[in-house]
């Protein structure tokens, strides 16, 4: 049953256009490192189910990045349309935008769904607002600072016909490199919080099995490239906008579709090129973005850590870290702390509410994913020192370069 009413808007449809198919059968993908099957006989296999995507592309300010990157969204649009036969369309939300983002660039994309917000809501505001106007299945958010792979729509839909998937997160890599940016999400609870930011990867034949079983989870999706069943967002409530302006979001949205009983993928042929906060970085200093993250990081444990043991933990390792940044000069820390207490009242109400929603404990969750990391063919990487050092496509650029000196 759907929960959350946004709006009645509806959107409009892209038109088909055709593309031709790159590779072929039992190429191996350079940038996941396994054998994959073409995009011809992919589609094959999605006809029969419901496979209608909405792209909703949160911007606030981004007229340079759309300008920039929606050519390739459309691109990947007109692919997908033309192999699978689904209903595909695109919907912007301009989040309060003030550098005439629609009044320029709806007359040169005439497809697209431009939807103006009065006001600035943030990252979960404007989601929420374009899923409220999205009418398809499934919702592929977007970031307006990436660009996609041409197949990248169609290797996320062989997730869709699976019930138990709630959302599947792609492959992202540095602006205009092999370098890798975002795999599957690697979590893990320890001393009172959950640690979810550390990146896994898979490489080599060994992996190939997975990938085509589609076994490989997440423990969330990066939100700046994911796709979400749409009827399960609307029963979670969407977003939480209690964590505007940015961050956790994603996170908070994943965790809870795991203890509704779902799962969260890593597609790692979905593939973008992610200019990594283009949008918040020259708009917050560095301290602000850490103080909001901090913030939400610290509600997202409120709101969702419902293990009693847990909870305990965490209370008892908050002021062990407070104390630690507060030594070591960081009063931001502080000033979060406040900021989170502020907004306490709304988070208590929301943890009601998802107490009641979740169907798995945080322990189970926790086991699911563990026993996953444990037995699949991966490679974990805690920081991008260690992914420069030892991800397959760092050492085979390395290789290049000193080919080439």
């Amino acid at each position: 049953m759907e929960t959350l009413n946004f709006g009645t808007q509806s959107g409009r449809a892209t038109p088909v256009m055709t593309t031709a198919c790159s590779g072929g059968p039992g190429e191996k993908d350079k940038t996941s490192g396994v054998a994959v099957t073409c995009s011809h006989d992919v589609a094959q296999s999605l006809e029969e189910a419901d496979h209608s995507v909405s792209v909703v592309i949160p911007s606030w300010n981004g007229l340079h990045l759309l300008d920039e990157n929606l050519p390739s969204v459309l691109s990947a649009v007109e692919r997908y349309e033309k192999r699978t036969r689904a209903e595909i369309e695109i919907v912007v939300v301009d989040d309060g935008s003030v550098d005439g983002t629609v009044d320029r660039l709806s007359p040169r994309f005439p497809e697209v769904n431009w939807v103006p917000l009065p006001e600035n809501l943030g990252f979960a505001g404007a989601c929420n607002r374009g899923v409220a106007v999205a009418s398809k299945t499934w919702v592929a958010l977007l970031n307006n600072d990436v660009r996609v792979d041409p197949d990248y729509f169609l290797h996320l839909a062989e997730h869709f016909g699976d019930p138990e998937v709630f959302a599947v997160g792609a492959k992202a890599y540095e602006w205009d490199s092999s370098f890798l940016a975002v795999g599957g999400r690697y979590g893990r609870f320890r001393n009172g919080f959950w640690r979810v930011y550390f990146n896994y990867d898979i490489e080599g034949p060994a992996a190939r099995r997975w990938v085509d079983e589609r076994r490989l989870l997440s423990v969330y999706a990066v939100g700046g490239f994911a796709t979400y069943r749409r009827r399960g967002l609307m029963q979670l409530g969407g977003f939480n906008e209690v964590l505007a302006p940015f961050h956790w979001e994603d996170v908070d949205l994943s965790y809870r579709g795991w203890k509704a009983g779902w799962e969260v993928r890593y597609e790692p042929r979905s593939k973008v090129w992610h200019r990594t906060s283009a949008t918040i970085g020259p708009r917050f200093s560095v301290q602000q973005v850490e103080e909001v993250a901090l913030r939400n990081r610290l509600l997202f444990h409120w709101v969702n850590l419902h293990a009693p043991g847990w909870l305990a933990c965490h209370l008892v390792a908050l002021p062990a870290l407070l104390l630690g940044r507060t030594l070591a000069g960081d009063l931001g820390a502080l000033r979060a702390v406040r900021s989170a207490l502020r907004l306490l009242p709304e988070a208590l109400k929301r943890r009601r509410e998802e107490r009641n929603r979740s169907r798995q404990s945080d322990r189970k969750v926790a086991r699911r994913l563990q026993s996953f990391y444990s037995s699949a063919p991966i490679h974990v990487y805690y920081d991008r020192g260690q992914i420069l050092r030892e991800h397959w496509e760092a050492r085979e650029a390395a290789e290049r370069c000193h080919h080439y000196v």
